[in-house]
């Protein structure tokens, strides 16, 4: 295995089967325990609110269980939205996490791009950007500083208060940015944040062109870094990718093929409003991602393709993460094997496989 190239696994926790929710979040955490075994660097887990496309409605909840399990990897979060909670509960919560973990945590963080989610909680979708900014910007004094007030558009704190337990990791655990937009790559190299790539829904809005798109917003977050003072080789280049890796290659892609056009039909229904608009700050995503599905993008085979989905057998496999490694820079791959209801057995075989016949030959 390279030396520096770091391995995770994730769950969205999908369980199509509602039935199945109780024995599923366990199966969750017995990957997580079973990639630990293996080797692998770090747990990655999310929160989604009023669907199947995942039942965790609180990362803050399954990292803190999570810690539990497991006791080496990392815990990462993909993504804390931040428009969703008052960001002194979720720096208190995650300086808890982090407590608990005995400072594991990776604080990745987004600001949500589901419609259903914003209406379902009276939260401005058109005003996210905005409240990303100002929330982050509270949640880092929260955590650094000792008593603090806060005069925001959203959120404001009259009277001095300090946010206790603060992080064991300082002066804070590292953040990661979900970056898809410019502007996302641009605020994360503001700040000298780390980037969560994702190509299931960067290939939604380039579709073929996904990863030279996705160099070239990588080569000005680089060159922005140094800008602004920041280091690039301190930071990660993280990607989520659908993943499946079995012996034989056909059997892993016929494998993968229900979960993942599961997945996208949720993605693609999930993203449209009720009125069939687009949405401020949201317009290069949704109107892109609408013409890949009218297109036959999300298709499974060109899915794979593109290389947007991995599933193969190891070689397929090696060849296609030895590409995206040397095109974009990646510093850890995540693989998301249980996706859509994906059985748990299946799962756990597969990034077994992949540690054991993929990883050490990227």
């Amino acid at each position: 295995m390279k030396k520096g190239l770091k391995w995770g696994v994730f769950s969205l926790s999908q369980y199509p089967d509602q039935s199945f929710r109780v024995e599923g979040l366990e199966s969750d955490m017995k990957l997580f325990e079973l990639a630990e075994a293996l080797g692998y660097d770090t747990a990655w887990v999310a929160e989604h609110l009023f669907s199947t496309y995942g039942i965790v409605t609180s990362t803050q909840v399954i990292a803190a269980a999570v810690a539990q399990r497991i006791k080496r990897m990392r815990i990462g979060t993909a993504v804390v939205v931040v428009p969703f909670n008052h960001p002194l509960r979720t720096a208190a919560d995650f300086a808890l996490v982090d407590c608990l973990s005995r400072g594991r945590l990776n604080f990745g963080i987004g600001r949500a791009y589901q419609p259903h989610e914003f209406v379902g909680l009276g939260v401005p979708m058109d005003q996210s950007r905005e409240m990303f900014d100002e929330g982050v910007e509270l949640i880092l004094r929260a955590w650094g500083e000792g008593k603090i007030t806060f005069d925001g558009t959203y959120w404001k704190v009259p009277e001095p208060i300090d946010v206790l337990p603060k992080p064991v990791q300082l002066p804070h655990p590292p953040i990661y940015q979900a970056s898809i937009s410019t502007e996302s790559f641009a605020n994360a190299a503001k700040h000298g944040w780390s980037v969560q790539l994702a190509a299931p829904f960067t290939y939604r809005t380039y579709r073929e062109e996904w990863i030279p798109r996705l160099g070239d917003e990588l080569r000005r977050y680089e060159k922005a870094l140094v800008e602004h003072g920041h280091d690039p080789a301190k930071l990660e280049r993280m990607i989520l990718l659908p993943f499946y890796c079995d012996t034989d290659g056909a059997r892993a892609r016929e494998t993968m093929r229900g979960p993942v056009e599961w997945f996208y039909e949720k993605v693609a229904s999930h993203q449209q409003t009720s009125a069939g608009g687009v949405v401020r700050g949201y317009e290069t995503t949704m109107i892109e991602g609408r013409k890949a599905r009218e297109m036959g993008y999300l298709a499974f085979d060109k899915l794979i393709e593109h290389g947007a989905c991995i599933a193969g057998d190891p070689q397929e496999c090696i060849d296609r993460l030895k590409r995206l490694k040397e095109e974009l820079g990646i510093t850890e791959f995540v693989l998301w094997s249980n996706m859509g209801g994906m059985p748990p057995v299946r799962a756990e075989n597969s990034i077994r496989l992949a540690w054991e016949q993929v990883a050490p030959f990227v």
